[in-house]
């Protein structure tokens, strides 16, 4: 729960702080995990007393400036004053005393907008900033404004109150509920960066406490300021008894120490401490060209090896996991449902299945979801990116070796990732990148289902299914002898089209809100949602890069949008570009929503043209092609 307090100066601000509430929640929607209170003419002590627990505070004047110089350590919100707020001050001010000159008192941040407005009033009003609120200062610019002809003052609560006592002339500074808006509209986003913070602190706190790796820091002075549970149990130290302390009085001379105060970087280096070995990694820690501290981490060095021949003997036995299911696949589409339906009756059997289409189709996660609609489910999922793998080493990757195969390979050997995959599924990806000269390898191991290790003799039976992918023309390739027919139709038993965007009716709507709304989430802009004409806009998009793409555009737009609703114009700033249609003789000219849209395009290839030096590298930029730009310049009448 985010707990935001309001601390104002009358009863008049408490009904203006409820109605711009009202406001902010009938514009934005409420949220369950926020609330706020607001009280009236309580003094800083009693505020921070009172309100402990806030996560933001929010005033205005005299109150915001004595909570800021107590350094509290929540963040206070000044309700701003407005040039409105100003305007509406100063003619109650004369309505009340008549039009006389009128000095407005108090510090540059509040009485800042007397100075956008003053030329445009019937009365001479002039700015007196003080240098703070306290009441001398406040007097000091009375005193200033009266000398100088003032017969008015204007000003905050404190200042009018001294006034009435005083028989002087006075009027109050007021703030509007447009003031208030702005300053609940920046309490919450402190409150957002505040709790995020505070999750930050409670994550690095249990993580520091939950490593195995022994964690110390030390500041500019040498004083520890980190010193984790690992640490301790390895030094046989108590944390309380190092934290605080220097480095020279807090652990014994030696090595680990001597790379403490060093301020030197140190990687892997093997230092004996309390008769054991450990390995050592320290970093200095800079902000700018100014050492503020040191990081070391270290660990037992007999707990990396043991750790390693874990690790390997866990790849080596259980494999991968599949974590999507058809449930997981966005979109309802006619062409996207035959997709699935297809591949949920292709689980069922266990022929290998050649899953073809363009690149962020989301091949990989059809690929996981048959696994995980299939009876080997249960059993190991082993992704293999063909494209990734150097191709002197995609032999050994795939059917793994013998120990002493070739230089540098492990005297124990490795298993391959078709008997990680035993039991289970392997899923080649981009599988058009296999070298030619490894085909004839796997075709092979897919005839008679065994696989023999790069150096060794034995034969190792597999049992796999075999998904592959690809977004290449397969036969374009086999035509050019670059793919063998014979591989080919061994793969392509069962095959899947999946269906790029541009052939989904229907569905960028959807997985645009879907991860717009992941996104505004993760970054704390809250509940994020597409105009129709963002929509509009987006369809006009051919989007070539399909899903992936879209979630690309989908976490610009959540980074660079400084509302909650996604407009046209943020979409186009995100986009390559968009293809706008052009109306025929016989079509009615473009709605006005249209016409815009083309003037944001043309706009947009005008300033890419400005600032390069030819077309070629203009339509690099945008992404078109040359002859694209060329006829997209001659349609909107651009030379």
């Amino acid at each position: 729960m985010i707990n935001i307090a309001f601390v104002v100066p009358d009863q008049s601000l408490v009904k203006v702080v409820h109605k711009a509430w009202a406001l902010h929640e009938r514009i934005f929607g409420a949220s369950p995990d926020l609330r706020y209170t607001v009280d009236c003419a309580i003094a800083p002590d009693v505020v921070l007393s009172k309100h402990y627990d806030a996560d933001v505070i929010g005033s205005r004047g005299g109150t915001a400036a004595a909570l800021k110089d107590r350094n509290v350590l929540m963040p206070v919100v000044e309700i701003p004053i407005t040039a409105n707020d100003m305007v509406t001050s100063i003619h109650k001010a004369m309505d009340r005393y008549g039009q006389v000159p009128i000095g407005v008192v108090g510090t540059l941040n509040t009485i800042r907008a007397t100075y956008f407005i003053q030329e445009t009033l019937p009365v001479t009003v002039k700015a007196y900033p003080t240098a703070s609120v306290y009441m001398r200062d406040l007097i000091d610019g009375m005193e200033r404004a009266v000398a100088d002809g003032s017969q008015l003052i204007l000003s905050g609560h404190k200042t009018c109150h001294y006034c009435d006592e005083h028989g002087i002339p006075a009027g109050l500074i007021e703030s509007s509920v447009e003031s208030v808006f702005l300053a609940i509209t920046e309490a919450k986003r402190c409150a957002n960066v505040a709790a995020v913070e505070r999750e930050n602190s409670m994550i690095f706190r249990a993580t520091l406490d939950h490593v195995y790796e022994g964690i110390i820091t030390v500041d500019k002075d040498h004083i520890i300021r980190t010193f984790n549970p690992a640490a301790a149990k390895m030094l046989n130290r108590q944390a309380q008894d190092c934290i605080g302390r220097s480095v020279r009085n807090a652990l014994p001379e030696g090595k680990l120490s001597a790379i403490l105060l060093s301020g030197q970087t140190t990687t892997n280096e093997i230092v004996r401490i309390l008769g054991s070995n450990y390995v050592v990694n320290s970093l200095p820690m800079e902000q700018g060209s100014e050492l503020i501290g040191m990081l070391v981490t270290f660990q037992a060095a007999n707990a990396i090896t043991d750790a390693e021949h874990r690790l390997r003997d866990r790849m080596r036995d259980s494999g991968h996991i599949a974590k999507y299911q058809f449930d997981s696949i966005l979109g309802d589409s006619d062409s996207l449902r035959a997709a699935i339906y297809q591949a949920k009756r292709f689980a069922k059997v266990d022929s290998n299945i050649l899953l073809y289409g363009e690149t962020g189709t989301g091949k990989e996660l059809f690929a996981q979801s048959i696994h995980n609609e299939s009876e080997r489910a249960p059993n190991p999922f082993v992704a293999v990116n063909c494209a990734a793998i150097p191709e002197n080493l995609m032999e050994s990757e795939l059917f793994g070796y013998e120990g002493g195969a070739f230089t540098g390979a492990s005297k124990t050997g490795k298993a391959g990732l078709f008997e990680a995959a035993h039991t289970g599924t392997i899923f080649l990806d981009e599988i058009s990148e296999i070298p030619l000269t490894l085909q004839s390898r796997l075709l092979r191991v897919i005839q008679e289902r065994e696989v023999r290790r790069v150096g060794g003799n034995r034969v190792i039976p597999i049992d796999v299914r075999i998904i592959c992918a690809t977004n290449r023309d397969l036969q374009a390739m086999i035509r050019e002898k670059r793919f063998r027919e014979d591989l080919y139709y061994r793969l392509r038993v069962l095959s899947i089209h999946l269906p790029p965007l541009r052939e989904r009716q229907g569905d960028l709507a959807l997985i645009l809100q879907h991860y717009l709304s992941y996104y505004g989430h993760k970054f704390g802009m809250g509940q994020l949602v597409l105009s129709p004409e963002a929509i509009s806009l987006a369809e006009r998009y051919s989007w070539p890069g399909n899903i992936r793409e879209v979630r690309n555009i989908s976490e610009q737009l959540a980074v660079l949008s400084d509302n909650q609703i996604i407009s046209a114009a943020d979409m186009a700033a995100v986009l390559p570009m968009v293809r706008q249609p052009v109306p025929s003789e016989t079509q009615p000219a473009a709605a006005s929503s249209d016409d815009s849209l083309v003037a944001m395009e043309a706009q947009k290839i005008r300033e890419v043209l400005a600032r390069t030096n030819s077309r070629k590298e203009a339509a690099a930029i945008l992404g078109l092609s040359k002859t694209t730009l060329w006829r997209r310049c001659r349609e909107l009448g651009i030379e």
